[in-house]
């Protein structure tokens, strides 16, 4: 390679790693580094812009239903223990027999009917939804989102025709390692937040064993986000979050 363009490389790498690091910063609730081009502000319009979607293509359950009011009952102790001012929570239940539950960027939390065919008590529905709004407090989307800009930038820069890359390779070698790091952090700020609300975090190894027997044969949506074999809550839950370590002090 001729020494100009070698400089232009070099120089050009430069920049670039000193602009990602600008955008480097620490997630509050771990003290892990990551990088964040989104700003909250622009996330929450992302999220207000996906909400009124979701609002006005789905069957939403009245606020007087019951499941509306114990999904009601679980939000108001989510809001309790967070504090996340970018987090405008709002929880409604739609009618899907899929068993999934999500949260939308800026606090937005959907359940569907059909997950509550699995739930056997309120322990098991605040077990998904601490672990939905985890995600959300954590700014996930945001970070992946992120992620994904990073990664593709890269790959344009070092292979200039890397579209002959396959998108399963990149999504085998790098986005299922980054999602279920995401997972896990989601899973250890939702146990944290849910013991702390006098929820019993063991009802995650039942929901999760009750999902798992879900998916036999089926791929349920809840688990191309959420693998069950990557979440190890028999090992994680009665070491560090028995109920004679509940007072965990500020996330």
């Amino acid at each position: 390679m001729p020494s100009y363009l070698k400089a232009v490389v070099v120089g050009s790498a430069t920049i670039g790693g000193l602009y990602v690091v600008s955008y480097v910063e620490t997630m509050p609730m771990t003290g892990r580094r990551r990088v964040m081009f989104l700003s909250p502000e622009y996330e929450e319009r992302l999220g207000e812009q996906a909400y009124r979607e979701i609002l006005g293509s789905s069957r939403l359950l009245p606020q007087s239903h019951p499941m509306s009011q114990a999904v009601a009952r679980v939000g108001h102790k989510i809001a309790e223990e967070t504090d996340a001012p970018f987090m405008k929570w709002k929880f409604h239940v739609i009618e899907a027999k899929e068993p999934n539950a999500f949260c939308l960027p800026g606090g937005k939390v959907f359940v569907h009917t059909g997950l509550f065919k699995v739930l056997q008590n309120e322990d098991a529905l605040a077990a998904v939804m601490f672990h939905e709004a985890a995600h959300g407090i954590a700014r996930h989307g945001a970070e992946k989102i992120s992620f994904s800009l990073l990664v593709y930038g890269l790959l344009a820069l070092i292979f200039p025709d890397y579209g002959q890359i396959s998108d399963l390779m990149v999504k085998l070698a790098v986005d299922l390692p980054f999602s279920r790091k995401l997972e896990l952090e989601a899973d250890s700020i939702g146990l944290r937040l849910m013991a702390r609300a006098c929820y019993d975090p063991r009802a995650s190894i039942q929901m999760n064993t009750s999902l798992g027997q879900l998916d036999k044969g089926t791929q349920f949506k809840y688990f191309s986000t959420h693998p069950p074999n990557t979440i190890d809550m028999e090992n994680k839950v009665p070491g560090r979050f028995s109920r004679d370590n509940w007072s965990i002090g500020p996330v």
